[in-house]
Order: structure tokens, then C-alpha cells, then sequence
């Protein structure tokens, strides 16, 4: 896992771009859209956590080799 800060800093840079562009296209206000933002960002990230943390659990569990 050489370089975590660096993926990290990449992913909550792109989950910042995908969230942002799609909280402005499905809110015709930009205030709404701009306050919904930060609850969306996070459930976005925590939702890929939640992903994430399964594969590696499924790995893991089942594909390791002793």
C-alpha cells in the first residue's frame, strides 16, 4: 500500500468532481444544490468505503493463499 495519502488525495478529488457535477444537474437552484453538496459528498465516500472495505473482507476470506 505505498503511497495511500496520494490515492486518497486522488479519490476525494475525483469523488469531489462527480458529486459536484451531478449535484448540478439533477438541482435546477444553484443554492440547493451547492447545500446538498457536503451531505452527498459523504455519503458518496462512505458508500465507496463500504465497497471497498467488502471486497477486501471477500479477498480475503476467500481468494488467500497461505
Amino acid at each position: 500500500m505505498d503511497d495511500l495519502g496520494i490515492h486518497m488525495g486522488l479519490f476525494l478529488l475525483s469523488a469531489g468532481a462527480i458529486v459536484s457535477v451531478t449535484c448540478m444537474f439533477t438541482e435546477a437552484e444553484d443554492g440547493k444544490a451547492l447545500r446538498l453538496f457536503p451531505r452527498r459528498f459523504g455519503k458518496f465516500v462512505f458508500v465507496s468505503g463500504a465497497i471497498v472495505g467488502a471486497m477486501i473482507l471477500i479477498q480475503h476470506t476467500l481468494a488467500s493463499v497461505h
